[in-house]
C-alpha cells in the first residue's frame, strides 16, 4: 500500500502554506488580464493531506474543482455568502469532486483518524496566483461568523 510519504516523494510535493503539500502540474500558455493582473487562463496542482495536519480556512478570488485520487475522503467545509456552514466529503463512497466558488472561506482534514493521506488535483480558472490567496485570520472569521468559532479556531492558523 503506497504512503504518504511515497506520494510526497514520487511526486515531488512542497510544504503548502495552507498545510499539506503541493506542486502545480499545469498551467495554460494563454493568459488573461484580471482585476489583480495576468494571470494564465487555468491552473492545476497535486494536493496531498497527511493524517494529523488540516487546510486552514482560506479564499481564493476564482472557482476551485476538487478531484479526489488516492487516500482516504477529506472534508472540506464552507462558509457561504450567507455565513452557513456547509461540510461536503471528497472520496471513496462519496462525491468524486466538488467546485469551490470564488471568494469563499474553506477549509479541509481527513474524513478519518484512521487514513493516512488524502491526495486530489485542484483546478483553478483564471489560473491561481498567491497574490489572489488570503489565509484566514482567527479573530476576524469569528467576529465574522460568531456561530462557528469552535470550527474555525480549530483549522485556522497562527
Amino acid at each position: 500500500m503506497k504512503t504518504s510519504q511515497y506520494w510526497i516523494k514520487q511526486l515531488n510535493l512542497e510544504p503548502h502554506p495552507e498545510g499539506g503539500y503541493f506542486r502545480r502540474i499545469y498551467q495554460s500558455n494563454q493568459m488573461l488580464t484580471t482585476k489583480t493582473g495576468d494571470r494564465h487562463s487555468a491552473t492545476a496542482i497535486h494536493y496531498l493531506l497527511e493524517n494529523g495536519d488540516y487546510s486552514a480556512w482560506h479564499r481564493i478570488q476564482q472557482d476551485e474543482m476538487w478531484f479526489h485520487h488516492q487516500g482516504g475522503a477529506l472534508i472540506i467545509r464552507c462558509i457561504d455568502s450567507q455565513g452557513q456552514l456547509e461540510k461536503r466529503v471528497l472520496g471513496p463512497e462519496h462525491d468524486i469532486s466538488t467546485c469551490i466558488p470564488a471568494n469563499t472561506w474553506f477549509c479541509s482534514e481527513l474524513f478519518s483518524p484512521h487514513d493516512d493521506y488524502c491526495l486530489v488535483s485542484c483546478v483553478v480558472s483564471p489560473g491561481f496566483d498567491f497574490a489572489d490567496f488570503e489565509m484566514g485570520n482567527q479573530d476576524e472569521l469569528v467576529n465574522l461568523y460568531p456561530q462557528h468559532r469552535d470550527i474555525i479556531c480549530r483549522l485556522c492558523r497562527a
